[in-house]
């Protein structure tokens, strides 16, 4: 016979953007279950960079980061501040340069542009040729995943939150338009009226199931892992982000420094020069989950070529097996954050597009504060109806 529970607010999905939600919903006097498939952080949170920092070109985004850092920094041993440094050339200075202002004047957040003489004085060692200006963040920097969602996972159970892990929600149920419980993978049915959707690329699926097609595809991206014993924070003690490249690193310990890719997303600028490349490397996936993490030498090795012209000499390090993950792509690059039509209680968080994890803590909080009644404002850049 099946398990039957009932709770005021269900979570599904522990990663980052679940385990703030289910946090943030631990201190509300509610009775809360949360269910996981597999472990805390053991999707596309566990294998994220974890870099932090509040440069976007969307307030909503920067305002999330903001929130989201100051969560993780209350989280022992799971942050670490060592600074981020976000370089550009001439062509994007401008805009740049008002990202900047914006955040320091009408944020509050702590970032000062620099000139490309500045930003070397941060990174001497970096070649900074063609770089004209730089976003410096000395209070941000990045997390340890696995261990800032555990710690908001732990905190949430020991205020109260029944974890149910090792299950996954396989179908969401409603009558007349209003959401009244799940099924669960192994049987069991929980009774409830708000369900938060933090299940990222699995989201797609269940919610056809209902009727919602989700405009989200995944696509596979990857990390390089350099090694570099006992000098990792020698040769870069700060997160570098550089628009030339499309190239972000950060240090990972003492022994080792993660090199990864993007396509331009946070600033709203692609880079023509490298959008086939990146779109031939970081390749579509169909099924959720579905991916070999493995990467082969010829990617790591492509990645690591975004590097070399501003460090040779991390371009000489040894090279450790990297690995892959899966995100969960919206067309424009921006979370999808919404309740969903027709089935009133129902709250997606979705798309997150690279940028989950900053984002994750605060986003989940948000929208933990939607479910009980009171939606903040910025949600609405986020909104499924942006795609009718």
């Amino acid at each position: 016979m099946s398990e039957r529970y009932s709770c005021d607010v269900l979570v599904a999905g522990a990663g980052i953007a679940g385990a703030g939600a289910a946090y943030y919903l631990s201190n509300q006097n509610l009775n809360v279950i949360q269910v996981e498939s597999d472990h805390p952080a053991s999707g596309p949170t566990g294998s994220s960079s974890a870099v932090c920092h509040a440069f976007y070109g969307d307030p909503e985004l920067s305002l999330l980061a903001k929130r989201g850092i100051e969560i993780l920094k209350d989280l022992p041993g799971a942050f670490h501040q060592s600074g981020c440094l976000w370089v550009c050339g001439p062509e994007h200075e401008p805009a740049n340069r008002e990202i900047v202002k914006r955040i320091r004047d009408d944020e509050g957040s702590r970032i000062e542009g620099l000139t490309g003489e500045q930003a070397q004085a941060i990174l001497p060692h970096f070649n900074m040729e063609g770089i004209t200006f730089a976003a410096w963040e000395d209070e941000s920097g990045h997390c340890d995943p696995y261990g800032a969602t555990n710690e908001l996972v732990n905190r949430a159970r020991a205020n109260g939150v029944k974890f149910m892990g090792g299950r996954s929600v396989t179908e969401i149920q409603v009558t007349n338009g209003n959401t009244t419980g799940v099924t669960l993978s192994d049987g069991t049915i929980i009774s409830t009226g708000r369900v938060i959707l933090a299940t990222g690329v699995w989201s797609k699926a269940l919610l056809a199931k209902l009727g919602v097609s989700l405009p989200t595809f995944i696509e596979r991206h990857f990390m390089a892992v350099m090694d570099a014993p006992g000098v990792a924070r020698k040769l870069l003690p700060h997160c570098w982000v550089d628009e030339t490249t499309n190239c972000y690193a950060r240090p990972e310990g003492e022994n080792t420094i993660l090199v990864g890719t993007w396509g331009g997303g946070g600033t709203g600028v692609e880079n023509d020069a490298l959008k086939e490349a990146h779109a031939r490397m970081n390749y579509r996936l169909e099924v959720a989950g579905q991916l070999d993490r493995t990467i082969t030498q010829e990617e790591s090795v492509w990645a690591i070529e975004h590097i070399m012209s501003r460090s040779p000499e991390i371009a000489e390090l040894g090279i450790r097996p990297g690995y892959a993950c899966q995100y969960d792509m919206s067309p424009d690059h921006l979370p999808i954050v919404d309740e969903i039509p027709g089935a009133k209680g129902t709250f997606v968080i979705t798309g997150s597009s690279g940028h989950g994890f900053k984002l994750g803590p605060a986003m989940g909080e948000v929208v933990a504060q939607w479910a009980l009644g009171q939606r903040q404002e910025l949600l609405r850049k986020f909104s499924l109806h942006r795609f009718a």
